[in-house]
């Protein structure tokens, strides 16, 4: 069977207007304080758990130290350094061959020498070939050469010159080490400086040269040592 819908049929509903005003009615206490609460604070309250406490992420202020950088008169520095260099390996060979010639015995016997704070010099058995007499003896004709001792101060300046003037980041790197005449003896060997080269390189050359015996040997700079020489005002 089939049905159609015609438009001649048609629904309409009225609503009639009420004549009953609407009015608000006043909330409960509890309700009103309820909501004052509810608007005076935050809309909601996050509290972390303790696994998200234990992953949450802080910051913290690192310094890191670098150091001075290589200052402008590095190079005249090494130049002096160089010079005074030249002039303590001849003033040493001098001394070499009159101790041969004097005391033949010592003259073949390997030994160093280093110089004190004081300026006076010190011999090292860096062999272990001397007694205690042959120090004895050394200390006394080393201190005899007034050239020796002279070339020697003037070598240990110039070197703690050199390293103040450097960089413990670059350059030669020799800023990294606080030397000064109260550990220059215990740093330096002059004796291992003029150690002989050979057609090859040898051990003992490499390790007598200044740097190598600086990395050996030498104190280290720290922030602190390096505020002292920066507060000194030693370098340019």
């Amino acid at each position: 069977m089939d049905l159609s819908l015609g438009t001649a049929y048609s629904t309409t509903s009225t609503l009639s207007v009420s004549e009953q005003p609407l009015n608000a009615q006043p909330l409960a206490t509890d309700a009103a304080q309820t909501l004052q609460a509810a608007a005076a604070g935050p809309a909601a309250v996050y509290h972390p758990s303790d696994e998200a406490q234990a992953l949450g992420l802080t910051m913290e202020a690192v310094t890191t130290w670098i150091g001075r950088p290589q200052s402008a008169d590095f190079p005249q520095k090494a130049a002096v350094q160089q010079v005074a260099q030249a002039a303590l390996k001849s003033a040493f060979q001098s001394f070499q061959s009159t101790l041969t010639s004097a005391f033949p015995a010592l003259g073949e016997k390997k030994f160093g020498f280093t110089v004190l704070a004081d300026g006076s010099l010190k011999a090292t058995n860096s062999a272990g070939q001397l007694s205690a007499t042959d120090i004895s003896r050394l200390n006394t004709l080393l201190n005899g050469d007034s050239d020796l001792k002279t070339a020697a101060s003037d070598f240990r300046d110039a070197s703690i010159d050199v390293v103040i003037a450097d960089s413990p980041w670059s350059g030669s790197y020799l800023g990294g080490y606080n030397l000064t005449k109260d550990n220059f003896a215990s740093t330096i060997d002059l004796g291992a400086l003029f150690t002989p080269r050979g057609p090859v390189p040898t051990k003992e050359y490499i390790q007598g040269l200044f740097f190598n015996q600086l990395y050996t040997k030498g104190e280290r700079l720290t922030e602190q040592t390096e505020a002292v020489l920066m507060a000194s005002g030693t370098q340019g």
